[in-house]
């Protein structure tokens, strides 16, 4: 929200915004424990540690399950709850960010590729753009230890987002502080991120006792006719 600065005869707009929109699902509770057992399940069936062949120098060679990119077409009932709620959610966000020019319900949405991730021992993501749509998300099934820190160090498996924004040869000084260079936004049980694709992004390596566990895909967003 930009400032009131009529007093002062200076006006400003923000322009080029980058939005993250978060929620949180309200059935997290009940449904979350049958999720992780059918992903644990498909888990147990990959023949290799990246079963979707994507990106495979991008990704730790041990810690990380990741599976095939059409898990929303899986025919799982445990699943279908859960897809629902990011169609509706992320609607609305794409409502909001075209400042609402179309009703949620005149958006359709849909998903080209949807996987798993499964991550221990020190896997992780390394920084990476998505192709091919327009929003991305990320459902957090079971975090563990993810976000915790150690003094300074980056958080135990956390997502860091870095600034789309390039300053360049630049002076870099208090006047341009609010371009951070990277977030690491906080994580929990239930949460549901919603962010541009054209936002640079990592998981960070994840070490505990219990598995991060994720759901993630990339959208894309059309009027209905």
């Amino acid at each position: 929200m930009m400032p009131d600065t009529k007093n002062f005869g200076l006006n400003g707009t923000l322009v080029w915004p980058t939005q993250i929109f978060f929620r949180h699902w309200e059935q997290h509770h009940q449904r979350s424990k049958g999720i992780v057992a059918f992903l644990r399940e498909m888990k147990s069936k990959q023949s290799t540690l990246i079963e979707s062949g994507i990106a495979v120098g991008a990704k730790s060679s041990k810690g990380l399950y990741e599976g095939n990119f059409d898990l929303f077409a899986v025919e799982e009932n445990v699943l279908q709850e859960l897809v629902a709620f990011i169609k509706r959610t992320l609607a609305l966000a794409v409502s909001i960010a075209n400042n609402q020019e179309a009703r949620p319900e005149e958006i359709a949405i849909e998903f080209p590729d949807s996987w798993y991730h499964i991550t221990n021992d020190g896997g992780y993501h390394d920084a990476h753009f998505h192709q091919g749509c327009s929003w991305c998300g990320i459902y957090y099934l079971q975090i563990g230890s993810s976000g915790q820190r150690s003094g300074s160090s980056a958080p135990n498996g956390g997502s860091r987002f870095y600034s789309p924004i390039h300053i360049g040869g630049a002076h870099q000084d208090y006047g341009n502080k609010y371009l951070t260079p990277s977030i690491d936004p906080p994580i929990e049980d239930g949460l549901l991120l919603l962010f541009p694709s054209y936002l640079l992004h990592c998981g960070l390596p994840y070490l505990g006792e219990e598995d991060r566990i994720v759901i993630a895909f990339n959208a894309r967003a059309y009027l209905r006719s």
